[in-house]
Parts: structure tokens; sequence; C-alpha cells
């Protein structure tokens, strides 16, 4: 499923007030809420929220693991916001990471933006990072948000991307098309 700008919006907005509401009930450690993460399926929302808040060792991307969730597109270079809420302080490293093969392994996660140490104080930690400049259009593009914290636990997360120069493919065949146009009449 492909969304766009304003579905989006819309999605996170609904997405966060419910997450922002439910993180408050709950005895949790933090949950990543922008850039949409994975969740995994359950009847109980406040039981999921709870389960995936907590440190995990299930590597690459928490309980949650493969998951489906919504695909949101990037363009190379663009900010996006990243929020997570902390219910408790272990500082330690919030990494962004991607990965252009999936999410099988850890391995295949690649650091792009270093966030500094986080989870010093409880609440909503918030971070600017700018989107890996090469585009990443196939159905194995994940970002990964990471936390190690300094009493050793790992809290991990993952969204479904997709990071292209234009928004879908009829915008790209349009100006490849007026491009192509133009050169014609200029000859």
């Amino acid at each position: 499923m492909v969304q766009s700008k304003i579905s989006g919006v819309i999605n996170f907005a609904l997405i966060f007030t419910l997450l922002i509401g439910l993180v408050g009930r709950v005895s949790a450690h933090g949950i990543l809420l922008s850039p949409i993460p994975r969740l995994p399926y359950g009847h109980n929302g406040t039981e999921v929220i709870a389960n995936v808040s907590n440190p995990t060792k299930e590597f690459p991307c928490g309980l949650a693991g493969d998951s489906p969730g919504p695909v949101t597109i990037y363009k190379p270079g663009e900010k996006i916001l990243v929020a997570y809420n902390r219910t408790i302080t272990h500082g330690g490293d919030c990494l962004m990471q991607m990965s252009r093969y999936g999410s099988k392994y850890d391995k295949d996660f690649k650091t792009f933006e270093n966030l500094g140490t986080c989870g010093m104080e409880k609440g909503l930690f918030t971070a600017f990072v700018m989107v890996p400049h090469e585009e990443c259009d196939n159905e194995d593009c994940v970002m990964r948000f990471r936390w190690d914290d300094n009493v050793g636990n790992n809290y991990l997360y993952c969204a479904n991307v997709r990071i292209k120069k234009y928004a879908d493919c009829w915008e790209s065949k349009k100006r490849r098309s007026i491009g192509a146009s133009r050169r014609s009449l200029k000859n």
C-alpha cells in the first residue's frame, strides 16, 4: 500500500494521537511515532503498544519483525521528522538506519544519521533528519530507528519506505515526455 502525502499526514495525525494516548497508559519504555513504524497484529491496542515499547533482542526490527505497515514515500535528501516518546531515562545512542535489502539481516542496516545521545529525559524526543540521497524504490527498502541504551537494552523500530525522485510512475513519465517534447521542438 502506497500512501499520498495528504493521506500520510492524516494517518500520522491519527496514529500519533492514538499512540500518545496509549503510551501514557502503559508502563513501557518508549515508542517510535514518526516515521510510522510497523506494529505487530493484535486485538488489544494497549497490549501491542506495551509489547513493542519494551527492550528487545529481536533483531533487526524488534517484535514487529516483518509485519506489514504503511509505505511512506520520501524524496532523496528530503528532511523528515523523527519522533520518539520515552517513559524512562536510560541514555544511549540513537541512530537512523537504512536497508536496501529488506529486514531479514541486521548487517544490511547502514547508519545514515547519528542522532547522538537520547533517552536522558522522559518525554518526546524529536529531530529532523535528511533522507539518503540514493533512490530506493523497491519493496525491500526499510528505515530503522535504533536506540541502544546505556544499560544494555535495544529498542528497534522499522518503517517501510520508498525513496524516489518522482511521486509516482505517471509523474516520472510525464516529466520525461515533456523534456523529450522540448528537445524535439528545439531541433
